[in-house]
Protein backbone atom coordinates (compact mmCIF):
# COMPACT_ATOMS: atom_id res chain seq x y z
CA UNK A 1 0.00 0.00 0.00
CA UNK A 2 1.64 3.53 -1.05
CA UNK A 3 1.41 5.85 1.71
CA UNK A 4 2.79 8.65 0.00
CA UNK A 5 4.89 9.42 -3.23
CA UNK A 6 6.54 12.65 -4.88
CA UNK A 7 8.37 13.00 -7.48
CA UNK A 8 11.17 15.90 -8.05
CA UNK A 9 14.50 16.27 -10.12
CA UNK A 10 17.56 18.12 -9.40
CA UNK A 11 21.60 17.50 -9.66
CA UNK A 12 23.84 15.12 -9.12
CA UNK A 13 25.10 14.81 -5.70
CA UNK A 14 27.82 15.60 -5.19
CA UNK A 15 27.77 18.27 -8.69
CA UNK A 16 29.06 16.88 -11.62
CA UNK A 17 30.25 18.86 -14.63
CA UNK A 18 28.71 15.73 -16.73
CA UNK A 19 26.11 16.68 -18.81
CA UNK A 20 24.18 13.34 -18.77
CA UNK A 21 23.63 13.04 -15.58
CA UNK A 22 23.18 17.25 -14.80
CA UNK A 23 19.50 16.35 -13.58
CA UNK A 24 18.42 13.26 -11.70
CA UNK A 25 14.67 12.14 -11.59
CA UNK A 26 14.23 10.58 -8.31
CA UNK A 27 10.98 9.74 -6.28
CA UNK A 28 10.30 9.00 -2.50
CA UNK A 29 7.53 6.37 -1.79
CA UNK A 30 6.61 5.73 2.04
CA UNK A 31 4.78 2.46 1.39
CA UNK A 32 3.91 -1.14 3.63
CA UNK A 33 2.75 -4.47 2.84
CA UNK A 34 -1.14 -5.07 4.01
CA UNK A 35 -0.54 -8.96 4.55
CA UNK A 36 2.76 -8.49 6.35
CA UNK A 37 3.68 -5.11 8.56
CA UNK A 38 6.66 -6.28 9.14
CA UNK A 39 7.46 -4.92 5.59
CA UNK A 40 6.87 -0.97 5.65
CA UNK A 41 9.92 1.31 4.90
CA UNK A 42 10.51 5.10 3.15
CA UNK A 43 12.38 4.38 -0.58
CA UNK A 44 14.61 6.93 -2.31
CA UNK A 45 15.00 5.74 -5.96
CA UNK A 46 17.17 7.74 -8.61
CA UNK A 47 16.77 7.51 -12.49
CA UNK A 48 19.77 8.41 -14.22
CA UNK A 49 20.80 8.41 -17.76
CA UNK A 50 22.76 5.09 -17.47
CA UNK A 51 20.10 3.14 -14.69
CA UNK A 52 17.41 3.22 -12.20
CA UNK A 53 16.88 1.83 -9.32
CA UNK A 54 16.36 2.28 -5.22
CA UNK A 55 19.25 4.82 -3.70
CA UNK A 56 18.03 4.59 -0.08
CA UNK A 57 16.01 3.22 2.75
CA UNK A 58 14.58 4.66 6.08
CA UNK A 59 12.18 3.01 8.64
CA UNK A 60 8.35 3.79 7.98
CA UNK A 61 8.06 5.64 11.75
CA UNK A 62 10.82 8.16 10.71
CA UNK A 63 10.24 11.41 9.02
CA UNK A 64 12.18 14.31 6.73
CA UNK A 65 15.56 13.69 5.79
CA UNK A 66 17.79 13.02 9.00
CA UNK A 67 20.89 11.33 10.08
CA UNK A 68 21.00 8.21 10.86
CA UNK A 69 17.36 7.17 9.26
CA UNK A 70 18.45 6.66 5.71
CA UNK A 71 20.60 4.12 5.07
CA UNK A 72 22.32 3.37 1.47
CA UNK A 73 24.02 0.37 0.45
CA UNK A 74 27.68 0.72 -1.54
CA UNK A 75 27.74 -2.35 -3.47
CA UNK A 76 30.55 -5.09 -2.45
CA UNK A 77 31.62 -7.30 -5.04
CA UNK A 78 33.25 -9.47 -2.27
CA UNK A 79 30.04 -9.53 -0.24
CA UNK A 80 26.92 -9.72 -2.20
CA UNK A 81 24.64 -11.78 0.42
CA UNK A 82 22.01 -9.53 1.63
CA UNK A 83 21.25 -9.19 5.39
CA UNK A 84 18.03 -7.97 7.26
CA UNK A 85 19.28 -4.70 9.39
CA UNK A 86 16.81 -3.79 12.48
CA UNK A 87 14.08 -0.96 11.97
CA UNK A 88 14.39 -1.70 7.85
CA UNK A 89 12.24 -3.85 5.59
CA UNK A 90 13.39 -6.28 3.57
CA UNK A 91 16.98 -7.57 2.94
CA UNK A 92 20.11 -5.75 1.60
CA UNK A 93 23.19 -6.19 0.39
CA UNK A 94 26.33 -4.04 0.22
CA UNK A 95 28.03 -1.89 2.92
CA UNK A 96 25.29 0.24 4.90
CA UNK A 97 26.14 3.85 5.40
CA UNK A 98 24.48 7.20 6.58
CA UNK A 99 22.89 8.48 3.41
CA UNK A 100 22.39 11.63 4.86
CA UNK A 101 25.74 12.63 6.37
CA UNK A 102 27.77 10.09 3.76
CA UNK A 103 30.02 6.94 5.09
CA UNK A 104 31.57 4.22 3.58
CA UNK A 105 34.16 6.06 1.83
CA UNK A 106 31.94 8.73 0.53
CA UNK A 107 32.34 12.05 2.20
CA UNK A 108 29.33 13.33 0.63
CA UNK A 109 25.42 13.13 0.96
CA UNK A 110 23.19 11.55 -1.11
CA UNK A 111 21.17 14.15 -1.89
CA UNK A 112 22.14 17.58 -2.62
CA UNK A 113 20.82 20.61 -0.72
CA UNK A 114 18.70 21.76 -3.54
CA UNK A 115 16.27 19.03 -2.73
CA UNK A 116 16.47 18.07 0.86
CA UNK A 117 13.18 20.32 1.11
CA UNK A 118 10.96 17.59 -1.19
CA UNK A 119 11.57 15.25 1.93
CA UNK A 120 10.32 17.26 4.60
CA UNK A 121 6.89 16.79 6.16
CA UNK A 122 7.08 13.87 5.00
Amino acid sequence: MVVEMRYFTGPESPPSEKGYIATIERWYVKLYIEADLRFQGRFLVESREFGTGLVAVAPYDTDGFRSPDWVGFQFDSGDPEARAYPGLPGVWSGVPYDFVAGGAGLQIPGLPDEVVGCLSAT
